[in-house]
């Protein structure tokens, strides 16, 4: 499933070319600089920045993981709704920061041969 493209700068990594969904569990998220993440519901969900959800440590589960509806807003903000109704709102250098990818964390090029 496509929730939506957005017609970027080929170098701008805040913003999305393509929002799709990975399996039952993750967006797939393409950047304009060309980078592909793989950002688990639960990891978006557990990030909300609104008054209800600040402080909450606990994973969410069942209904609480999974987005009802997606729509960017913008070139700058993800919607998400989620099937039990809770509703979060995040600047897309919020979303790209959520990448844990070996080269969003700052891992070597060649960690084992270290060339």
């Amino acid at each position: 499933m496509v929730y939506g493209t957005v017609v970027a700068d080929a170098r701008d990594g805040t913003r999305i070319e393509k929002l799709t969904q990975v399996g039952r569990y993750a967006f797939g998220v393409v950047w304009g600089d060309g980078h592909d993440s793989i950002l688990p519901h639960r990891t978006v969900r557990l990030v909300c920045p609104c008054e209800e959800c600040e402080g909450v440590q606990a994973e969410p589960h069942g209904a609480a993981a999974e987005p009802k509806r997606v729509d960017l807003l913008g070139e700058e903000s993800l919607f998400v709704e989620w099937a039990d109704g809770h509703e979060t709102l995040l600047l897309l250098t919020e979303l790209r920061a959520l990448c844990r990818c070996a080269r969003c964390v700052g891992e070597p090029d060649y960690p084992i041969s270290g060339r």
